[in-house]
Order: structure tokens, then sequence, then C-alpha cells
């Protein structure tokens, strides 16, 4: 049971848009709960709303709610410690403010991070946050991340490592469909050129330009008018075999994971840790072909495909599953044994977060 004089208090997105951020907040919160803590959140989200004037003060009021929440705990209630997760971008002026206060009150914040574009490239802001929260500590997704933060900003604290193999769920596999099946591909993510929903289907069109039978199931959120014409002409061009389910979760989620052959994460996006699907495909025994970009290739491992950067990614990933056509069982072997390797890894990871959040630490 945790210490109920303390109140951990989570500050980050929780409503609106489904992304890796919300769905590791609201795994967190689950987990306090669960070990009999109390906690708090402080929700940064936006909702639904585009960027746009609504969308900015969306974030200022919910910014100045969570400051007036800051200051009037010092003279009210248990004491709290404060988790923030961290915005990769402009958001981090909100961020600031929030750490502002927790500064001039002398209540305790731990960083969560979850942005590889401030690793890679100096950030003003990330360093006018360091200067403004002084020692505190922070909580990467691996290793090599950590020592990149610390290395370029010199910042005081700790370091945790959690890998986001402590976040997902297991999912079961399907029992393995005949052979002669078409293979199944799987894509979930924002439907967009950064995720890399083009070079999804660009790896169909390869398998079924060799005469391999393959569909493609995409699944989330379509960004923009040029991936929704993508979208149109590759259904023209593939039929059936193309599948766009749009946003999945819970069960119809687990169902999608489980019912592939292989993932497909060709993503470049700028802001890309490990992402949160890869460790997911891999719990259900799905192989994940990958770019190796950012800190992803940390999450694969020996569970798929790791394919460079600026190489192409359909030709690659269609040699890789052409000439392992009779591996596949091998390959989800692998895969699965990626996954339980990374979750015991977090199981420990995941104590010290719950000390430090009950101020055992």
């Amino acid at each position: 049971m945790g210490d109920k004089s303390v109140i951990p208090v989570l500050i980050g997105p929780f409503s609106g848009p489904v992304h890796g951020v919300s769905v590791i907040n609201r795994a967190l919160y689950g987990l306090l709960a669960q070990r009999g803590l109390a906690p708090a959140i402080i929700d940064l989200s936006p909702g639904m709303r585009m960027r746009g004037p609504a969308y900015h003060a969306a974030r200022i009021g919910r910014t100045a709610w969570g400051l007036l929440r800051i200051l009037a705990a010092v003279f009210a209630g248990p004491r709290r410690r404060y988790v923030m997760h961290l915005d990769g971008g402009a958001g981090l002026v909100y961020n600031i403010a929030l750490a502002l206060a927790l500064r001039l009150t002398g209540q305790p914040v731990l960083f969560y991070h979850h942005s590889s574009r401030y690793l890679l490239a100096d950030s003003p802001l990330i360093r006018r946050l360091l200067a403004v929260a002084g020692e505190a500590p922070h909580i990467f997704c691996s290793e090599k991340m950590a020592a990149l933060f610390f290395e370029r900003y010199r910042a005081q604290g700790q370091a945790l490592i959690i890998n986001n193999a402590a976040w997902v769920v297991p999912v079961s596999a399907l029992p393995r469909r005949d052979q002669d099946s078409a293979l199944r591909l799987g894509f979930l993510s924002a439907l967009s050129p950064e995720k890399g929903v083009g070079r999804a289907i660009a790896t169909l069109r390869a398998l079924r330009g060799r005469g391999l039978a393959a569909e493609l199931v995409l699944a989330g959120t379509v960004s923009g008018s040029e991936t929704r014409n993508c979208l149109d002409q590759a259904a023209t061009e593939f039929g059936p075999a193309l599948t766009v389910m749009g946003v999945v979760q819970g069960a119809e989620k687990e169902a999608f994971l489980a019912g592939l052959d292989y993932f497909l994460f060709p993503s470049l996006y700028p802001h890309e840790t490990q992402s949160l699907v890869v460790p997911e495909a891999l719990s259900a025994s799905v192989p994940v072909i990958a770019y190796d970009h950012r800190f992803v290739g940390e999450a694969v491992g020996q569970g798929g495909l790791l394919i460079a950067p600026d190489d192409d990614y359909a030709t690659r990933a269609a040699d890789w599953i052409e000439a392992g056509r009779d591996r596949l069982e091998e390959r989800r072997g692998r895969a699965h044994t990626q996954f339980e390797t990374e979750r015991r890894q977090a199981a420990g990871q995941l104590d010290r977060l719950l000390a430090w959040a009950i101020g055992a630490s």
C-alpha cells in the first residue's frame, strides 16, 4: 500500500487525441492507483482542437489552472510530488511556467522525457526549464537517451530509465493462419508522411509486384489532405488488399495486432523515441520492421528488422519478408522473447518510479 500522506500529481496530456504520452499518463495513473495511492492530474491537453486560437487558449487556460492548484497545494492537504511529462517543442513554455511555480513553492518534480528532438539539437527552452527547476530527477526510455541529454545539457539530478515495454499490456497472438493465406502487414500510428504511411503502402506494392499474396491494414488518424489523397489512390490500386481502420483502442487494437504477420514502422518522425506501438506489436509475437531512427532500434532489438534511415524501406522490407516465408514462426518467437526481456527489465524500473512518487527515494 502507498503512503497516504503523499499525493502523486501527473502533469501532461490525458484527454484529446490518443498518442504515446497520453497512453503512458493513463497507465501510470492506473499503476499508482493499484498501489494504494490517490493520484491527481493536471491535464494540459487542448482536447481535440486543431492548432489555432482555440487550441492555444485551451492550453493557456489549463496551464493557468495548474498554476493555481500548485500554489494552493502549499496551504492545504497532504504534500504532493509531481511527475511532469515534457512537451517536445514550443509547448515547453507551459512546462517552464509550471516548473517555476513548483520551484518557488519548494515542491518536488520529476521530468518525463518523450521527445528526441531536443536531444539531437540544442533547445533554449530546455535550458530555461533546467535553470528554472534546479536539480530534479529525469525519466528516459533508454540509457542512450539519458546519456545524450546529460552530455548536452549538463543537467543536475538522477536519471531513471523506464523502457516503453513497461506500459504495454501483453497481447496474445492469434493461432497462425493457413500458410497459403495472404501475408497480413499492419501499420498503427498517425497516418502521416513523417510516420511513414506512404512507405508502408510502398511495401505492399513491392511484395505484390513480386507475386506474393499480401495485404495491409492501416490504423490511425488521417493527417492532412496529402495523406487522404494517398489513401484514396492506394484504395483504387489495391482494392480489398488494403484496409483503413481509423483509430483502434482496447479489444479492437489487441485483435488488430494479434492478427498480423509483420508490423511495419517506417517512421522518420523528428520527436520519435522508442514508440509504444513497437513493444505492443512485439508482445503479440509480431516481428517489427522499422527504420533505425532515433531510439527505435533499442526497442526492436532481435525482434525484427532494422533498416538504415537513408535506405529504401519498401525494398529492404520486401526482401526480408520474401526471404523468410518459411521462417515466420522463428521470427515470431524472437519478437516475443524480445518483449519479455524488456518487460522483465521494466518491472524493476517501475519500482524506482513508485518509490520516488511516495517519497521513499
